[in-house]
């Protein structure tokens, strides 16, 4: 569900049943497929469990236990999930969330400003 003038789509995180967090996918890279923006964790949320990169420093790649869902669309195919976790407040965290070839990226971000100026 894109919001804030069809800019910004909200997605919650879950690992399982388990919600660890909520992200604001504000910027594409269309001809990647690729979401981004920043995250906010739960209680849930342990960076050694969920996180890819931790201060700047890849840990592995936590994202297969991850999925991502949108209140309108439900659970959304990703190709990856990746969570970067920077404890400096004015980096912060980040959600970065790859799509499947083929898959929702166009459903849900067409109306996107990232996507319009490169697909117009």
């Amino acid at each position: 569900m894109l919001c804030e003038r069809d800019t910004h789509m909200q997605v919650s995180v879950h690992q399982g049943p388990t919600i660890i967090g909520v992200a604001t996918l504000e910027h594409l890279d269309p001809p990647m497929g690729v979401a981004f923006g920043p995250f906010t964790p739960s209680g849930q949320y342990d960076c050694d469990k969920h996180a890819n990169t931790i201060e700047g420093d890849y840990v592995d790649d936590k994202g297969k236990l991850l999925s991502v869902f949108t209140e309108q669309y439900g659970l959304i195919e990703t190709a990856s999930i990746a969570i970067e976790d920077w404890a400096d407040p004015s980096v912060g965290k980040h959600l970065t969330v790859w799509f499947k070839d083929g898959g929702d990226f166009a459903k849900l971000f067409s109306a996107h400003d990232d996507y319009k100026a490169y697909y117009p």
